[in-house]
């Protein structure tokens, strides 16, 4: 699937990351040693070309897609930039002890002053929780607040194990 440089993937999940390859074009062909003629000689071939290509169909439906590592890399690569939400959690938050809960909003928040910082959209608190569930954070409800427990923002984290309990 081509896209532009300036193409932006707002939601970055297993199912987009099932069906794009980014495949790079690292070459250009100097317009000197262009063949004039490319269209003229496809077309004169077409019929081997559309064998070729069916029988590249039929082992694909057989072993499936194997991409190169090429495409592999270029494909991790723009996944990477493309996904907000994991830079945020990089940049802003501790993840992955089960004993970090924090607030909805208090994430939401600091999620919706980061990406107004760097240019992305935000998106609707409703949007974001439905993310975080999908990544696997756990909701949790108390009679005062509803959040989420394996993410806490940097700096301002609730873990119920380890903390600093001296009387001084």
């Amino acid at each position: 699937m081509p896209l532009p440089s300036s193409a932006a993937i707002r939601n970055v999940d297993e199912a987009m990351k099932r069906r794009l390859h980014m495949v790079p074009f690292t070459v250009t062909i100097p317009p000197a040693k262009r063949d004039r003629r490319l269209s003229d000689r496809l077309l004169a071939e077409r019929d081997g070309i559309l064998a070729w290509a069916l029988q590249g169909c039929l082992e694909w439906q057989e072993t499936g897609l194997r991409p190169p590592e090429a495409v592999m890399a270029a494909t991790e690569d723009y996944f990477e930039a493309e996904d907000a939400l994991g830079r945020w959690m990089e940049e802003c938050c501790d993840v992955g002890s089960p004993s970090y809960e924090s607030g909805s909003t208090e994430l939401f928040n600091s999620w919706k002053s980061w990406a107004e910082a760097n240019g992305e959209y935000a998106g609707s608190m409703k949007r974001f929780s439905e993310t975080l569930s999908a990544r696997g954070f756990e909701k949790f409800k108390t009679s005062t607040v509803r959040g989420f427990r394996g993410i806490a923002v940097k700096d301002n984290k609730t873990d119920l194990f380890d903390g600093d309990y001296n009387d001084q």
